[in-house]
């Protein structure tokens, strides 16, 4: 059987779970009941939908001379602050930096709030392995907020055509040092990374200066090529745009090497950089050493023989084929045999455990205020980061060394320090509790609705059901009855059977009589934090 067959096996919530885990973040019950409504072609379908662009990120905390409030001349709260000056004039330059820092905070809640309101989408996922791709950092928000727009806005898209306008984005610019790359100090930075990481990948070493893919030679010639280009200071309004200066670009043509069939980049001013990446991206391995990523993004960490010959070859031809755009690729490979055996073998991010933890449980936003709704997905945000995984400040411009970093890959997210903080950070969201980040502690109310969670079983009031409708929904595949038991007993304590559905009934006749209800909820979230702890919680 090919590896790409289209899959076979039976539609039901198993499988369409499996491929919302891995395409979108915490998929609710709802969603995954749906996508079995519509099948697996329906199901893709709607994932690779174009969606509305969102709207910008908001100030969210409060106006006015209070501890957390903060005076951004750009917005009041509740106001966007993306069409202010990036450089606010407020004095002194402490209170600015508040400002910026402000900013910075909201756009980050901002991303989780996309990643949260998603729905069968995979195009929040996509952004994501896009930034962990082009990887940038930038200490101006407004250079942030529109670097991750252009990641979004191209994520379904054609890789190559995102290779270009991220090569001369402000961020990327100032990143890896094409703004200070001219014909009087050529500056290899960007076009090393531009090679080694971003589109050909480095290969073994075969000769003086030759890795396999690219020589030194190329690397010098192509820095070259993206001569000219600058950002200004971020005090001057055009400090979002770059702009071409012929006077700092190399003039001249540019030889490049048998890898890339011995090209000439002929002189062509500030569009040279564009004929560039055509040439880089007319090379076959190319589209292996995209393909290569996106499957250890979305299905598998190992990559053997058997994967690349049966998998990864066909799907670089489909790109080559389909021009570098990358959807009809990844939607054969979510269709097929291969993708729905490879279950279970994959370690959740960081991101991916607090919306495993959070939305996919039933955890919501507040709707009481975009203060409240802002402040619960920063919660997210740092919670994530520090399991190692923050957004907007990448390790280093290699990314995630889950995604790169052999032979550890994926387990690079456990080690003796991360499990704990899993464990703990699971904890609070489920039970809440004060959590302790880079020093600061952070309060944290119970964020899962564990009685709507039990509702929607059915038959909760039977203990045995209760746990098994639980663990289908958190977990790959069904619990054994040794953990079946202990986990029973978290409820029951040593008592029979028959007292939860005691419990649980007197608690559904008398909703609103908190002797009964609060006990019932105290035991299920104990069970939830306790099931969240285990390690078939941890992958996916």
């Amino acid at each position: 059987m090919s590896y790409l067959e289209k899959f076979t096996g039976d539609w039901n919530a198993a499988p369409a779970r499996h491929l919302l885990r891995r395409t979108t973040f915490g998929p609710l019950q709802e969603e995954v009941e749906k996508a079995v409504q519509l099948g697996l072609d329906r199901t893709l379908d709607a994932l690779f939908t174009e969606v509305k662009t969102p709207d910008p990120p908001l100030k969210y905390l409060p106006d006015g001379s209070g501890s957390n409030a903060i005076n951004d001349p750009g917005a009041k709260q509740g106001e966007t602050w993306i069409h202010a000056d990036p450089f606010p004039n407020v004095n002194p330059p402490m209170l600015r930096n508040r400002v910026i820092r402000a900013r910075s905070k909201s756009l980050y809640a901002w991303t989780i709030l996309q990643m949260h309101y998603a729905e069968i989408s995979i195009r929040e996922k996509l952004t994501l392995f896009w930034h962990n791709h082009f990887v940038t950092t930038s200490i101006v928000p407004h250079r942030e907020y529109i670097y991750h727009m252009l990641l979004r806005s191209h994520s379904l898209g054609n890789f190559r055509q995102l290779t270009k306008e991220i090569t001369i984005d402000t961020s990327m610019l100032q990143y890896l040092s094409g703004a200070e790359n001219t014909s009087a100090a050529p500056n290899e930075n960007y076009s090393r990374e531009l090679l080694e990481l971003f589109t050909v990948g480095k290969g073994p070493l075969i000769g003086p200066g030759d890795y396999s893919n690219y020589t030194e030679r190329d690397v010098i010639e192509m820095a070259k090529v993206l001569t000219g280009w600058s950002v200004s200071h971020v005090s001057d309004s055009n400090t979002l745009t770059a702009s071409f200066d012929s006077r700092r670009h190399s003039p001249g043509d540019k030889q490049l090497s048998k890898h890339f069939g011995d090209a000439v980049i002929r002189e062509n001013g500030e569009n040279e950089y564009e004929d560039l990446v055509d040439v880089i991206f007319q090379q076959e391995v190319c589209s292996r050493f995209i393909m290569r990523k996106l499957y250890r993004w979305f299905v598998h960490s190992n990559i053997t023989p058997e994967v690349e010959q049966e998998v990864i070859e066909p799907l670089a031809l489909q790109m080559r084929t389909d021009g570098y755009d990358i959807a009809p690729a990844l939607r054969t490979l979510f269709a097929s045999e291969h993708f729905f055996r490879s279950t279970a073998c994959m370690i959740k991010s960081p991101i991916d455990l607090v919306f495993s933890a959070s939305r996919a449980l039933g955890a919501n936003p507040p709707k009481s205020g975009v203060q409240e709704e802002y402040e619960y997905a920063y919660y997210l945000h740092i919670m994530a980061a520090d399991l190692e995984q923050a957004m907007f400040n990448h390790p280093d411009v290699a990314g995630w060394k889950a995604y790169y970093q052999e032979p550890g890959l994926d387990r690079n997210w456990l080690n003796n320090l991360l499990l704990p903080k899993r464990h703990e950070l699971c904890k609070a969201i489920v039970e809440g509790g004060t959590i302790t980040i880079d020093g600061e502690n952070y309060r944290i109310d119970p964020m899962v609705p564990v009685l709507d969670m039990a509702a929607a079983v059915p038959k909760a009031g039977d203990i045995i059901a209760l746990v098994m409708g639980l663990a289908e929904r958190m977990f790959n595949y069904p619990i054994s009855g040794v953990q079946l038991t202990a986990l029973k007993n978290i409820v029951l304590q040593g008592l029979p059977d028959f007292e939860w559905t005691v419990e649980y009934a007197a608690y559904v006749a008398d909703p609103g009589n908190d002797a009964l209800r609060v006990p019932v909820e105290n035991k299920l979230r104990r069970l939830l934090s306790v099931m969240m702890g285990m390690s078939e919680f941890q992958v996916m």
